[in-house]
Order: C-alpha cells, then sequence, then structure tokens
C-alpha cells in the first residue's frame, strides 16, 4: 500500500472515529426524538450498548493506521539518514585527502619557491661575475687600441 493510500483510509478512520463521537454526544437528543416519534427503545437500547465497542474499535482502527503511517515515515527518514551519513562520511574522507593534498602541494611550493629564489641568486651572482670577466676581458684589448 502506498503512503497516499495509507493517509486515505487514515482520513477516513478519523472520519469515522469522529462520527461515532458526535453519535455518542447526540444520545440525548436522539433519545428523545425516539421516544417523541414513538419508536422503538430497544432498538436505540442495542445501539447505546454498541456505541462504546464500536468508538473503542474506531479508534483502535485508527491508531494503527497511524502507527503503520509513522513507521514507514520513520524508515523513510532512517534510510535518507543512513545515506547523508554515508554521504558525509564520504566527504569527510574527501576532505581529508584533499587536507594531505594541500600540505602536500603547500610544502612542494615552499621548497619550490626556496629553490627559486636560491637559484636566482645564484643566476645573479654568475651574471655579475660573467659581467665582470667580460669587463676585465675588454680592458687589455682597450689599453692596446691606443
Amino acid at each position: 500500500m502506498r503512503d497516499g493510500d495509507l493517509e486515505a483510509k487514515l482520513e477516513r478512520a478519523e472520519e469515522i472515529y469522529e462520527d461515532l463521537v458526535r453519535t455518542r454526544a447526540s444520545l440525548g437528543t436522539v433519545l428523545a426524538e425516539a421516544i417523541r416519534r414513538g419508536r422503538d427503545l430497544s432498538e436505540f437500547g442495542r445501539r447505546m450498548e454498541d456505541l462504546p465497542l464500536l468508538i473503542q474499535k474506531a479508534d483502535v482502527r485508527r491508531a494503527e493506521l497511524k502507527v503503520e503511517l509513522l513507521a514507514r515515515r520513520l524508515k523513510e527518514a532512517e534510510a535518507a539518514h543512513g545515506r547523508a551519513a554515508e554521504a558525509a562520511s564520504r566527504a569527510l574522507a574527501s576532505l581529508e585527502e584533499a587536507k594531505k593534498s594541500h600540505a602536500k602541494a603547500a610544502s612542494l611550493e615552499r621548497r619550490s619557491a626556496l629553490e627559486a629564489y636560491r637559484l636566482k641568486e645564484l643566476r645573479d651572482e654568475e651574471a655579475e661575475r660573467l659581467e665582470r670577466l667580460r669587463a676585465e676581458e675588454r680592458k687589455p684589448h682597450e689599453v692596446a687600441a691606443p
């Protein structure tokens, strides 16, 4: 049975129960009407005896339907919770993996930056040395030329 069908049955059970309770509340009026019309009061008596049992049965049926509907909703909610918990677990694992990857990348970036800085310093030193060597190489030629 689908939830919609179950909800419809529950709604109908609620209506039946409420009708029976209203009937019990109006017994005085019904009795007065039966007496006024001169009807057989034995029929009224049987109905009056049956009414508490009918109300109890209607209330039990209504409670059964509510329990069944709530049990289904609970099962669906538990399943959704399980799926959400699994997704959260996977996301946490992904987050932890991403943190590790980030830490590795950051460490590599720092090492690379230090290496680049070191190589830039060496290059600059060598470039200065090269300029000095070229300058020294030009000086003997400049002296000989005049």
